[in-house]
């Protein structure tokens, strides 16, 4: 159990950001984008259920 957690959260981060850092920077533009999408539909939502009155 230990090394499957060790794995998804250890290894995979590892991996994740040295590809991320290996990236040109046309594609750092285009995850800063989708980051920047993220971020708008969350608080989109967030407001959203925030005005409905239950």
């Amino acid at each position: 159990m230990k090394s499957v957690l060790k794995f998804i959260f250890v290894d995979s981060l590892v991996n994740i950001l040295g590809d991320l850092f290996e990236q040109p920077m046309v594609n750092w533009l285009f995850i800063g984008w989708g980051w920047l999408a993220v971020l708008v539909m969350l608080t989109s939502i967030v407001q959203t259920a925030a005005s409905l009155n239950f």
